[in-house]
């Protein structure tokens, strides 16, 4: 055969029969073997072998498809995978963004019409999806200089691709993207994209929900950190989003006539959003406090955008207490925020950073929120958490007074109020179970009101 020509193969094929021949020979003579079936038995073992080979040539391939990280430096991946499914019904009608059927957007809530005449229907809507799956990437390197680590994770929220006919298809979005060096003892220095250092993510309840309480901190963004011991120093991304008035054409006569809210977004900041931190600790309770500095603008421009036509700045603060409270295995957790430009930091922007005046200058006005949140464990595989929160802004009486556009005040967003319950069952650590009731109420500055009361099941494997 010319397999024998192969040395290995030969030799392979070569031991077998020489221990054979030698067990033969040392025993009592025997009729020679019938050797009709010798051929078969080599192609059956040749065969194996070819097999053996293939096996080896895939497994040498699977360990460099998978080589976790260059030498040194320690590789992890994770995430979940998490089906929601949400009914929601909406007491003043349905809601003019889809997005609030994936979670709870305080400011998408629907309220009642502004024409008394006009009589609001209910909505409800069941949706099911799994966008809040979530995946990533960690490494952690040793060095002369510190640990250096980094961490990339992605979601599919905010991101549809497709629709519910046929595909739910989702493009996969940025959470978090930083880099971290620990260069001393409890010192460190992020870059990257993570959680605002104003918002203590740590605090956050233990809820179904994707966000959670209306009275919440939330936000995620670039920035550069700074770490020493229980102190925190960042400069993050800026953004401003302010109110304005004018008056609008609306029966198409070319006069402008009727008085209309404008949305202004603006990224013409020069100064990045400043905030300092302090965490801190006594016996089973970890707190925080924040505080944090904004420069507010606008620069409106025309012929587009050579001409500037109006342009402001200002300044505005936050104050934030965070915490969480642990006893025996339950936990009790908190968050109080106050200032006059938590704007676009609070419940999802609930409410805006300010507004420009009939003058053209940058106004602000005060809002403050917060939540409590307890968690309670029923047993080893059984949990509850309870949890009610409220958000509210003091808004101006006097804008836009002097141009006759006060009435574009009425629409904005006054007050929020959410409490949500929930029972999950993990019969592992890494499987979860489980329901929550949510009810959230909307109110706006001329006492128009909305509400939506949600019921939400969910099933989260972690790996």
């Amino acid at each position: 055969m010319s397999y024998f020509r192969h040395p290995m193969l030969a030799a392979i094929l070569g031991t077998p029969l020489t221990l054979l021949s030698a067990g033969v020979m040392a025993q009592d003579p025997a009729p020679a073997p019938d050797n009709s079936n010798v051929d078969q038995r080599i192609q059956t073992m040749e065969a194996e072998l070819e097999n053996l080979k293939s096996e080896v040539n895939t497994n040498k391939e699977d360990i460099e498809f998978n080589r976790p990280a260059k030498k040194g430096t320690q590789f992890q991946y994770g995430g979940y995978i998490q089906l929601d499914a949400i009914y929601t019904d909406y007491a003043e009608g349905k809601p003019g963004n889809n997005l609030i059927e994936d979670l709870l957007v305080p400011s998408l809530i629907p309220v009642e019409n502004k024409d008394p005449m006009v009589e609001s229907d209910s909505f409800q809507s069941t949706n099911l999806h799994a966008k809040t799956s979530r995946f990533y990437f960690t490494t952690l390197t040793n060095t002369n200089a510190g640990a250096v680590s980094s961490r990339i994770e992605l979601d599919f929220l905010v991101s549809g691709q497709g629709d519910e006919r046929i595909s739910n298809s989702s493009a996969a979005r940025l959470r978090h993207a930083f880099v971290k060096w620990d260069y001393g003892k409890r010192s460190s220095l992020l870059a990257g994209q993570t959680w605002s250092t104003f918002f203590n993510v740590g605090a956050l309840p233990d809820l179904l929900d994707f966000v959670g309480p209306v009275g919440t901190l939330f936000n995620r963004q670039p920035m550069i950190r700074w770490t020493t011991g229980g102190f925190q120093f960042a400069l993050e991304n800026p953004y401003t989003r302010l109110d304005t008035a004018k008056y609008v054409d609306t029966d198409d006569d070319g006069v402008p006539d009727t008085p209309d809210r404008v949305d202004v977004r603006s990224d013409s900041e020069v100064i990045p959003d400043i905030i300092l931190r302090y965490n801190g600790a006594v016996g089973g309770l970890g707190w925080s406090l924040a505080a944090i500095g904004r420069q507010l603008s606008y620069d409106a421009r025309d012929n587009g955008g050579n001409t500037q036509v109006a342009d402001d700045k200002t300044y505005g603060y936050g104050l934030s207490l965070a915490g969480k409270w642990i006893f025996g295995k339950d936990d009790l957790r908190f968050m109080a925020s106050y200032g006059n430009a938590l704007g676009r930091y609070i419940g999802l922007n609930s409410f805006n950073d300010g507004y420009i005046g009939a003058d053209g200058k940058i106004e602000t006005f005060t809002q403050y929120g917060g939540f409590i949140a307890y968690r309670h464990f029923w047993s080893d595989h059984w949990r509850s958490t309870f949890s009610i929160s409220a958000s509210k802004a003091d808004n101006p009486d006097d804008a836009f007074t002097d141009a006759g556009l006060q009435s574009t005040v009425e629409g904005w967003a006054k007050a929020y109020q959410s409490a949500h319950v929930n029972l999950n069952y993990m019969p592992t650590p890494a499987l979860q179970l489980g329901g929550e009731l949510i009810y959230a109420k909307k109110e706006v500055e001329d006492g128009r009101e909305g509400d939506l009361t949600r019921v939400q099941f969910a099933v989260k494997y972690a790996f």
